[in-house]
């Protein structure tokens, strides 16, 4: 059985792994958006489509990943 610290430590890296699939899923959406724009751009068209992800996702911050860890381990402790 693992200790609380333990515990902790696998609700933290749990959060980090999800903030950052999120983060990696989104830059690689905006990047293909902008290369794309960019291609249209450079033939001379206007792009008027709207991209899904409208700024460069930021990368989680350690406040972020401690904010995702709280919202898991609130939820592991409820009773329902």
């Amino acid at each position: 059985m693992k200790n609380p610290y333990e515990l902790r430590y696998e609700i933290y890296n749990t959060a980090k792994e999800r903030l950052m699939d999120k983060y990696f899923q989104d830059n690689s959406e905006w990047q293909s958006f902008q290369e794309w724009k960019r291609d249209v751009e450079a033939e001379g068209n206007t792009v008027t489509a709207i991209p899904t992800i409208p700024e460069r996702p930021v990368y989680p911050s350690h406040e972020e990943i401690l904010a995702e860890a709280n919202k898991i381990y609130d939820f592991v402790q409820q009773k329902q």
